[in-house]
């Protein structure tokens, strides 16, 4: 149980017991390898399997009727790719490596066999699922109101912030493996403009890029920008069910 990269994440917003550990572990189970670039799953498909990421990064993306790519997700290390869609039979979303992935798959069912037997990890998946929607709902309101250095400064902050609550580590510098493309599919603006922008965010020592890491240099000032809150640091516990076993 101490390899599961999702009862580290789950566990860092509330005190686990064993059973519910074991119960979480045991989604993790036959670890998958997919190189860069595999599609794990296509809008549309079938969904009657969920993800876990184990190691690796995945992106969520939708096609628009122009063809054009929108970037929705990152998806990274202890996260679970499938539970915004789980109230559909099809997936709403594309689901593709960024990287080289490790990922367990385990059938949807699992999820609510797991539920039913612990109503207090139904409680904390759906408070996750929550703070993931409505940090989504942020940055949609950026990608609507906001200055091209806002939007990418929510997008870095928000990274930042979903790694440090698996981590529990608040570390400046953050590995961010994506091509510009990446980052300009996720926040609408084209791979010049985010080139120019990390240019002049760095002129400006609000961050600094080095390959695939970003360090937030000036984090109070990025947060200013963006008008960021972090989703993730807290989660309110009080109203759970108690724990069984």
């Amino acid at each position: 149980m101490s390899d599961s990269c999702f009862v580290v994440r789950l566990n860092r917003y509330l005190d686990l017991t064993p059973t519910e550990k074991k119960a979480v572990a045991s989604l993790e189970r036959e670890p998958r390898d997919y190189p860069s670039g595999s599609m794990l799953w296509q809008e549309g498909d079938d969904l009657s399997e969920l993800l876990i990421v184990h190691q690796g990064w995945a992106l969520s993306e939708s096609r628009l009727p122009t063809g054009k790519r929108q970037i929705l997700r990152f998806h990274f290390s202890g996260d679970m790719i499938g539970a915004s869609g789980i109230a559909f039979r099809d997936a709403p979303s594309s689901i593709v490596a960024a990287t080289d992935m490790v990922v367990c798959r385990f059938p949807r069912r699992a999820l609510g066999e797991t539920f039913t037997e612990h109503p207090r990890l139904a409680a904390l998946f759906f408070s996750i699922s929550q703070m993931e929607s409505i940090d989504l709902y942020d940055r949609l309101r950026a990608l609507g109101r906001s200055e091209g250095k806002a939007r990418l400064a929510n997008l870095f902050l928000s990274i930042a912030a979903r790694m440090r609550a698996v981590s529990g580590q608040h570390n400046p510098v953050i590995r961010i493996p994506l091509t510009q493309s990446d980052l300009g599919d996720a926040v609408g603006l084209t791979q010049v403009h985010v080139n120019r922008l990390i240019r002049q965010m760095t002129e400006e020592k609000l961050i600094t890029r080095n390959r695939s890491t970003v360090t937030l240099v000036d984090e109070p000032k990025l947060i200013e920008l963006a008008r960021f809150v972090d989703r993730f640091s807290a989660l309110d516990s009080s109203w759970f069910p108690s724990p069984r076993g």
